[in-house]
């Protein structure tokens, strides 16, 4: 039998365990504070489970930086692995929770349901945002202090007592490296400008006529490194 944990001992253990696999961010989101803010869970099976779980894993430096004007296969399998990995990560997890008892609902790292609103059953980034571990940027995507945009997020959806995080401070400042980076025009100064359908068409064509075969660029987020190149930049875990 595993013995009975408090809420901080539990956040701790699955903390450890992201960490082991090779996560480098982790926290947990309140989904009432989601919901009150608007951003509605599709699916009926998240409603009983009312935190949920975020793990960021941080792509490689060196495999972004071959990328120069389109996705390349080398990229492609490293957003595979990452993915593949950041689901084992939520299994584990998911395992854990059961242990001690609490239901657990792993959300797949890349899974669309809806392709014309470009949707998963609910947004790994919005969950990262509301765990606290980064703000959005001009590109639409969660910027991370140490790694900046170089990071790819899973989510656990719990009913485990966890303590909560909530959205910090942070945004682009005076940094506009994305802007130019994006092969569709897609991003400009104002992230609420961001362009998703000419994101989505620019990544169909490098789908389709790059021979990647996956909806992926990149390309922002190698222009978002946060603080990746400092040598003691501080992360999460």
């Amino acid at each position: 039998m595993v013995r009975a944990v408090s809420s901080q001992e539990l956040f701790a253990e699955l903390k450890e365990i992201a960490r082991r696999l090779g996560a480098t961010s982790f926290g947990v989101a309140s989904v009432d504070a989601m919901r009150a803010a608007g951003l509605e869970c599709p699916a009926p099976e998240f409603a009983r489970l009312p935190r949920a779980v975020s793990v960021g894993f941080r792509l490689s430096d060196a495999v972004m930086e071959t990328l120069v004007d389109r996705p390349n296969r080398l990229y492609a399998h490293h957003y595979r692995t990452v993915n593949y990995q950041l689901d084992r990560i939520a299994l584990e997890l998911t395992a854990a929770i059961q242990q001690h008892g609490f239901d657990a609902l792993p959300l797949p790292a890349s899974q669309i349901v809806d392709w014309q609103a470009r949707r998963g059953q609910a947004s790994h980034k919005w969950i990262a945002y509301y765990a606290g571990l980064g703000f959005f940027g001009r590109n639409n995507l969660i910027v991370n202090p140490a790694a900046g945009a170089r990071m790819r997020y899973v989510s656990v959806f719990t009913d485990a007592p966890l303590p909560t995080g909530a959205p910090g401070p942070g945004d682009c400042a005076d940094c506009t490296s994305c802007v130019p980076a994006c092969p569709a025009g897609a991003i400009h100064t104002s992230p609420a400008d961001f362009d998703l359908e000419r994101c989505t068409e620019q990544l169909h064509l490098f789908k389709t006529k790059g021979n990647i075969g996956h909806h992926i660029c990149g390309l922002c987020i190698k222009a978002c490194p946060g603080h990746a190149q400092e040598p003691h930049a501080k992360e999460a875990l």
